[in-house]
């Protein structure tokens, strides 16, 4: 009976094991027993690596120049899938407009997806009022 009892006892830590694993690369977060080395791993691993080196604005106007071109080829075209092509040109073209803005040190709202047609407007005003084109 008691070899039973530790086969059982065996099979529950192993299926816990497992959940707690799927857990973790399912949301990234690992097990608690796990997190202090997990984070220490990582503290020790983003220690050494190199800092990147900062894009230079001039490189990131070239970038926002082409995407606007980008957008404006996909909005006059009749390419299958138009709105969802319009949708990631305008996603990109507003990661590297607030790549942008931070470089040349202009506010920068905080947002997930992309930016608002207003948001984006005060972002290429402010811009364009420091001097800067695309």
């Amino acid at each position: 009976m008691r070899s039973v009892v530790g086969n059982v006892a065996g099979l529950a830590l192993v299926f816990a094991s497992l959940a707690a694993g799927m857990r973790w690369v399912s949301t990234g977060r690992p097990p608690r027993v796990l997190r202090p080395v997990v984070d220490r791993a990582e503290a020790f691993v983003a220690a050494r690596r190199p800092r990147p080196e900062p894009i230079p604005p001039v490189l990131l106007a070239l970038e926002l120049g082409r995407l606007a071109d980008h957008i404006r080829y996909v909005e006059a075209s009749d390419l299958p899938n138009k709105a969802e092509r319009l949708m990631a040109a305008r996603l990109a073209y507003d990661h590297a407009l607030r790549d942008y803005c931070r470089a040349v040190d202009i506010p920068v709202p905080p947002a997930i997806r992309g930016l608002s047609r207003e948001q984006r407007f005060h972002m290429e005003s402010a811009l364009i009022g420091a001097g800067h084109e695309w």
